[in-house]
């Protein structure tokens, strides 16, 4: 589904730009079908959870739902795991020797132990040029991860920069109306001292007018 066969031809140690684009393309298209299958098993979940919201939905459609879910989930696994197979590894290691056995003709030896010291040679080769290819798709990984990071804090700051302004607002609300509340309360201080059933109205709405005030500024 994702991966290229292992019997691919190409000489991955020739075409070694065109291997890590292809991996970075890989990684991508699986970390997006892994977001995208999460998205439907929670779809999936929230349907089998609330059978009665999703009665269009009989129980076989809903298993065929939950086994393809499965079966992508299995397949984007086996996607990963033969992203970084023996196979893989198998077969980079064979193109690093045989370009390495290329360049140096063999080093010219000619007894046995000449060619064993070749080819020990040459696996050593092989084996750090494949080391060094790991250390830099880890490093790829990571500047991906840190830009990732840096996108996730520019929001934060950015978000919490805007309930800094929305707590000013509030605050500066909160003064206005403590203001407001204060003249009202000292009305309320002379108009408590008369029986007067007008005023005594008067009391009633003013006090009306502060809760709604409150509620306003509480619920804004």
């Amino acid at each position: 589904m994702f991966l290229p066969t292992i019997k691919n031809k190409k000489d991955t140690a020739v075409n070694t730009h065109e291997l890590k684009d292809a991996k970075k393309a890989l990684k991508r298209q699986i970390k997006n079908a892994d977001s995208v299958l999460g998205d439907v098993r929670a779809t999936v979940l929230l349907v089998e959870k609330d059978r009665s919201k999703f009665n269009r939905i009989d129980s076989a459609e809903l298993y065929e739902r939950k086994a393809l879910v499965d079966t992508t989930q299995e397949r984007l696994n086996l996607a990963k795991q033969e992203l970084n197979s023996d196979a893989v590894r198998a077969k980079i290691m064979a193109d690093e020797r045989a370009r390495a056995l290329r360049r140096t003709n063999g080093m010219g030896a000619t007894t046995d132990i000449e060619k064993q010291n070749t080819e020990f040679i040459v696996d050593s080769h092989a084996r750090a040029t494949l080391l060094m290819r790991q250390q830099d798709e880890t490093l790829d990984d990571l500047d991906v991860a840190v830009s990732r990071v840096n996108v996730m804090s520019e929001q934060i700051h950015d978000e919490i920069n805007q309930q800094n302004k929305m707590l000013d607002e509030l605050d500066e609300d909160l003064t206005h109306v403590e203001e407001e509340l204060g003249v009202v309360m000292g009305k309320l201080a002379k108009l408590l001292k008369t029986k007067n059933a007008g005023q005594l109205k008067t009391i009633l709405c003013l006090t009306i007018v502060m809760i709604v005030l409150f509620l306003l500024v509480i619920y804004s």
